[in-house]
């Protein structure tokens, strides 16, 4: 080889390593932004994981988290564009389809199974109610109206032998539901964790128990979702996202005590409260038919003015 072409086959040479060293910096650099919104609750523990521990850098995102007091607020930012991707219960999102307003799932978050203790009926220890048949014509608390808390109330009444189409709802923040009970302005509430745990350890209460089972053993409660105009635009944003929620899930779905100071300093819960309630169970998968329930249900009880497939609602 003369000395011209010894010179270019050196030059390419380092150029192709010089490549390949630059290859990982340049892999860091091209995260993908994305903007994510959540309430303050449980169901964002997965979130908080996949940030502290790296997974969604792992996956190439640059997550920043913005909180909201509710969905309304989550839901009008993801519309507006100033919220990428958010967590709203299910209600909301089978509402705003209905209205034509395109948002989709794209993981789920918070997902019931039988037996889970985070959403009971109570009633104060002198009340004259001794199961869900004496609930007839009674004023029934709500941290919110037309909610899947008050429709799973609705159905356990239904199936127990009471009658919820004589009841009057009511809408008080849940730390004030135990005074209105014992004031007499509500003659059962409908209490999430954490209060719940807080109100159960009163010892002035009887619990009836989580009236999510009147829909069924599994349903996903909440989910993670964004417009089709973002999921069709951002398609890998929307795939690398949602895998490292669920691998997140999978982590902290059996790690609870390693993720009590995470999330009680993002949220100001007491960790104390954290550690003695049972802790929300986040979805490692999105189907369907754990979300299908609840659109029935929602169209039995007059909550929608027709039903659809819950695959209508999923990110494709």
């Amino acid at each position: 080889m003369n000395a011209p072409s010894r010179r270019i086959a050196l030059a390419t040479a380092g150029a192709a390593l010089a490549s390949v060293a630059m290859a990982p910096a340049a892999r860091a650099q091209a995260l993908l932004p994305v903007h994510v919104g959540a309430s303050l609750d449980d169901g964002l523990t997965p979130v908080l994981y996949a940030l502290k521990s790296g997974l969604f850098k792992k996956a190439g995102l640059d997550v920043t988290l913005t909180s909201a007091q509710n969905g309304a607020a989550l839901a009008t930012a993801v519309a507006g564009g100033s919220v990428d991707i958010a967590k709203s219960a299910l209600m909301p999102l089978i509402n705003a389809h209905l209205r034509g307003v395109n948002f989709k799932i794209v993981a789920g978050a918070v997902l019931y199974l039988t037996g889970a203790r985070s959403d009971e009926l109570i009633v104060v220890k002198e009340s004259p109610i001794t199961s869900l048949a004496d609930v007839v014509g009674k004023t029934i608390a709500m941290a919110s109206l037309q909610s899947l808390d008050q429709m799973v109330t609705q159905a356990a009444i239904d199936q127990h032998g009471g009658n919820s189409a004589s009841c009057r709802f009511i809408e008080i923040v849940p730390g004030a539901m135990l005074a209105a009970l014992e004031a007499g302005r509500a003659d059962m509430a409908a209490i999430v964790l954490p209060v719940l745990q807080t109100v159960l350890e009163t010892g002035k209460v009887r619990s009836f128990g989580n009236p999510y089972d009147a829909l069924g053993k599994r349903l996903l409660i909440a989910g993670w979702f964004c417009t089709q105009d973002y999921a069709t635009k951002n398609p890998l944003v929307v795939k690398r996202f949602g895998n490292a929620v669920r691998e997140a899930a999978a982590y902290t779905n059996t790690h609870h005590e390693e993720t009590v100071p995470m999330i009680a300093a993002y949220t100001g819960y007491d960790p104390e409260v954290l550690r003695k309630m049972r802790r929300d169970t986040n979805a490692t998968e999105l189907d369907p038919k754990d979300i299908q329930p609840v659109i029935d249900a929602a169209y039995k009880y007059k909550y929608i003015t027709t039903t659809f497939d819950a695959k209508d609602l999923i990110a494709s």
